[in-house]
């Protein structure tokens, strides 16, 4: 049986609507697609093992920052922006 299911809103029949309708607090409109995934959650990495991940991801920004050459602050937060609206625009 699958974990992952995906169905059109116009699709569903009229108690499966109103069911996810009531579990997202708001009705559904006809063009939106509806995904649901059943899973068990992970146990989260003691203190330890997440302070690895921190100083790994820490240690690939650095190496990654290396080889950007004489960017300014500036110019980093520049493109961060932009990536960010380009996202967000995409988003909407």
């Amino acid at each position: 049986m699958s974990d992952h299911l995906v169905h059109k809103a116009s699709d569903l029949a009229g108690d499966e609507r109103l069911i996810v309708e009531r579990w997202l607090g708001r009705t559904l409109s006809n063009d939106e697609t509806i995904s649901i995934s059943a899973y068990r959650p992970h146990v989260s990495p003691g203190s330890e093992e997440r302070e690895s991940l921190r100083r790994s991801i820490l240690a690939q920004a650095h190496e990654i920052s290396s080889r950007a050459g004489n960017i300014s602050d500036q110019e980093i937060e520049d493109l961060l922006s932009e990536a960010f609206d380009n996202v967000r625009d995409r988003c909407r």
